[in-house]
């Protein structure tokens, strides 16, 4: 974190977002809490509000995909991962 070294970005937004953005924004901490108690090193760097929805900035690629993956089974919604081996970046879209 100190080092501003992201391993994960997760874009979050649409419609649904915007209405329930507090709701969500629980689970996305909720989800950071749990794999930070496994994981300790597994953290959130920053979260920015955008125009278009949240983009929120994580350590670790599994993080990132751990939130995700929790937005799409709470609220199904439209999710796509786009790794990028050579620098070990996740990007993870979800929208709904």
């Amino acid at each position: 974190i100190q080092d501003d070294y992201p391993a994960g970005f997760v874009t979050v937004g649409g419609d649904f977002f915007k209405s329930h953005h507090d709701e969500l924004m629980r689970l996305v901490r909720n989800e950071e809490t749990r794999a930070k108690a496994e994981h300790p090193l597994k953290r959130i760097i920053r979260i920015e509000e955008q125009d278009d929805g949240t983009l929120v900035t994580t350590t670790d690629i599994h993080l990132a995909r751990g939130i995700g993956d929790a937005l799409h089974h709470a609220y199904q919604g439209e999710l796509e991962y786009h790794y990028n081996e050579q620098e070990n970046l996740l990007r993870v879209v979800w929208a709904r």
